[in-house]
């Protein structure tokens, strides 16, 4: 059951003045409430409720860190047709320095910061709060030794939980800025509305050093009056640290001193300084036992989307929404939903709300699983729902760019929140994941000492999971031996399964730059949307290139139709618990796709007919059945999804926007020329591919622009000490 407590109203308790404008933050000035709240344990509490609030909020962790400002990649993707800079369009890395969206994150991630801050220094100034030591005999191989360790408050946890959802804005801002203004203080201590620029080494050393203290005055997740995993543990604080350390030993984009243009990826000289932190504490949570990942791939999405707590399983720290306030969760992901609260008909999808969908992945990402990884039938969504109750099939059409992530849905919920609902849906997200942390601690050693079999094992675990049920040796153990050939092979088996793993939860591009691979995958996810729709126009001279890259027979996959019926939902009456794992709602009506994957024929046999014979337990329906509509075709046959509904990319044999337009900012099509143009130190320039040598391409590519402008509005407060780069 889901123990949500975090209370808004806790900011009011501490007279916090952290606002949407960080550079015009003003001095709290009710000292004597101040004082009051942390002179009581319990009052502290609810301060604390304040700091959770920010990021509970959508302008950051609810909804737009995930979906705005989650940018395109070869998982992740959302497409835009438009020829020209729109400048607020980060997915695309397409923005401005007056991009609202772009001044807003800013604002609402340093408010964040100004609010832990505030509880920081109230909190650490109060008279009830003391770090202190204890004396405790430790059980060795000697025998007993006595041992001063850190003696765990109520209040120690508070601090350090503050101090980890300060690093997780602070994370945000270097992923997305690169150097930033930085302070560990709160205005109203130093009356500094100008925070130093400060090196993103010296941040996270910073951070690093602050959450390795603080962590050792934390509750362990498996205390039961923590409250976890709503709650942040001393656990979720040993992986924010080796989270904070993977980003700073990874490359990442930097400019050259002083130069406004030019920039390149880099990495400290000390990078495996970094690694090592990250491996100790990633290893410390893996050793301590207290989680493991013993619910199915699917069920740790479903039971968020039903509310429903787990303790000791993957997830280590779940953001703690509240049904009604906050989340876009399970809104923006998912399938799309089309409600009309004003029309009096209730309709099988009216119950749960409409939903966007917009959080969505790339058409080809469905291609690149096993058949057997559990996970591609479960994310990968391939229809929504119309006005009417009526599913839509979403593998198809023009204007199809991409499929929908069903990771999360308000649909999963047995939980109806009602007809006129949107967002708002309290989902949980986990923010910190026992996933994360084992593939965090297999990339580590890996970097540190190979693929030794501690690093095999942890990448076992997570893999083991993804193929749960099946058989066959060789999804695990013999790939296992494979990808542990070598260092490099192992690297690679381990972003891929972080590829598999992670959609929707602002990741991918994370774990790209950190690999010094944004720009080759970019490359390849432009290519093959390129070289199949031109092969739907005509002909390419890419496909060969991009099947090479992959190992997958593109050519061969894409279709211009799908055979489908509507069918009963697999799950209703709780029989056919398989398809529980794929489609987790029990009442809505279904398509059954013959051919998701790939081309096909109608079967020969009526719909029923070919389920009978099947053995499914599947009824066929009419789309009249499901929408009440005596317009609606009453026939139970086979739809061609053909005709004019293909999959048709290209508009007389040119590609169109969508396949030109997605990537605007790092490499395009030009529709004039039909040549490619790539972005480098902020300009377009001509990109020759090399078909028969394509890794010489890729060795030429410019970095990817991916790092934010500071906002303008920031720098003229700065009266110019903020500057920006990258071409900016």
């Amino acid at each position: 059951m889901k123990i949500n407590k975090i209370f808004i109203g806790g900011l009011a308790m501490l007279s916090m003045t952290a606002c949407n404008d960080y550079l015009d933050v003003k001095p709290a000035t009710n000292v004597a409430d101040v004082e009051s709240v942390f002179n009581a344990e319990s009052e502290i509490s609810k301060a604390l409720n304040g700091v959770y609030a920010k990021i509970q909020t959508d302008a950051t962790f609810g909804s737009n860190l995930y979906t705005t400002f989650q940018l395109n990649s070869d998982v992740d993707f959302y497409a835009n047709a438009n020829e020209t800079a729109q400048g607020n369009q980060p997915r695309r890395f397409d923005v401005r320095a007056d991009a609202n969206n772009v001044e807003s994150l800013w604002n609402n991630l340093y408010s964040g910061v100004e609010t832990a801050n505030e509880f920081i220094y109230n909190l650490k100034n109060s008279p009830l709060y003391k770090e202190e030591t204890t004396i405790e005999s430790i059980e060795t191989e000697v025998g007993l030794v006595n041992k001063t360790v850190p003696l765990v408050t109520n209040l120690t946890q508070m601090m350090g939980e503050a101090k980890v959802m300060r690093a997780m804005f602070y994370h945000e801002l270097l992923s997305y800025w690169g150097d930033i203004p930085f302070t560990l203080h709160a205005t109203f201590e130093t009356n500094n509305l100008l925070p130093p620029m400060t090196k993103r080494q010296e941040v996270s050393d910073s951070l690093i050093a602050d959450l390795q203290h603080a962590a050792e005055y934390m509750k362990s997740d498996k205390d039961a009056t923590l409250g976890a995993p709503e709650r942040i543990s001393q656990e979720a604080a040993y992986a924010m640290i080796a989270r904070l350390a993977l980003q700073a030993g990874g490359y990442s984009l930097n400019h050259a001193e002083g130069d406004a243009t030019n920039y390149a990826m880099t990495r400290p000289s000390n990078y495996k300084d970094y690694y090592q932190i990250a491996r100790t504490y990633t290893k410390r949570i893996i050793d301590a036992g207290g989680h493991s990942l013993n619910l199915s791939y699917p069920q740790v999405f479903i039971d968020e989307c039903n509310y429903v707590i787990n303790t000791g399983d993957d997830p280590i720290f779940e953001i703690p929404f509240a049904q009604g306030s906050t989340s876009s969760w399970g809104y923006a992901q998912g399938p799309a939903s089309s409600v009309d609260a004003n029309v009096e008909t209730n309709y099988a999808n009216s119950a749960w709300g409409a939903t966007s969908g917009n959080a969505q992945v790339s058409y080809f990402y469905r291609h690149q699983f096993d058949e057997d990884d559990m996970r591609r039938d479960y994310v990968c969504g391939m229809w929504g729902y119309g006005a009417q109750g009526q599913p839509n099939i979403r593998i198809l059409g023009s204007s199809v760019y991409s499929i929908y992530n069903n990771k999360w849905s308000k649909l999963w919920s047995s939980i109806q929140l009602g007809k006129s609902t949107t967002s708002a849906t309290g989902i949980n997200f986990a923010y910190i994941r026992y996933a994360d942390v084992l593939l965090m601690f297999a990339e580590a050693e890996n970097e540190l000492n190979g693929p030794t079999s501690e690093a095999q094992n942890a990448l076992k675990q997570v893999r083991r999971r993804a193929y749960y049920g099946s058989n066959d040796p060789g999804k695990v153990d013999v790939f296992m031996a494979q990808a542990a050939s070598s260092k490099e092979n192992f690297l690679k088996a381990v972003l891929d399964e972080r590829k598999f793993e992670f959609a929707g939860e602002n990741m991918r591009w994370k774990d790209l730059v950190r690999n010094n691979l944004y720009s080759e995958k970019l490359f390849y996810t432009f290519m093959t949307y390129l070289a199949v729709a031109e092969d739907m126009g005509g002909s390419t001279s890419y496909m060969d290139m991009v099947e090479n890259y992959e190992g997958i027979k593109y050519s061969e996959l894409y279709t211009s139709s799908y055979f489908y019926t509507y069918v009963e939902n697999y799950n209703k009456g709780g029989i056919n618990n398989v398809c529980n794992a794929y489609f987790p709602n029990n009442s809505l009506p279904m398509l059954f796709v013959v051919n998701p994957y790939g081309p096909g024929s109608q079967p020969a046999q009526a719909p029923q007919a070919y389920f009978d014979e099947n053995g499914l337990n599947l009824k066929a329906i009419s789309l009249q059945s499901i929408t009440g509509l005596a317009s609606s075709s009453s026939s139970i046959a086979w739809n061609n999804s053909g005709n004019s509904n293909s999959p048709d990319w290209s508009n007389d044999g040119t590609p169109r926007g969508q396949i030109y337009y997605s990537l605007f900012g790092y490499i395009r099509g030009d529709e004039q020329t039909g040549g490619l143009r790539v972005v480098s130190n902020g300009a377009a320039i001509p990109l020759n591919v090399n078909i028969d040598n394509p890794q010489s391409t890729v060795n030429s590519l410019p970095a990817v622009r991916y790092l934010l402008p500071i906002p303008e509005e920031a720098i003229a407060r700065s009266s110019g000490a903020y500057k920006n780069y990258y071409g900016y």
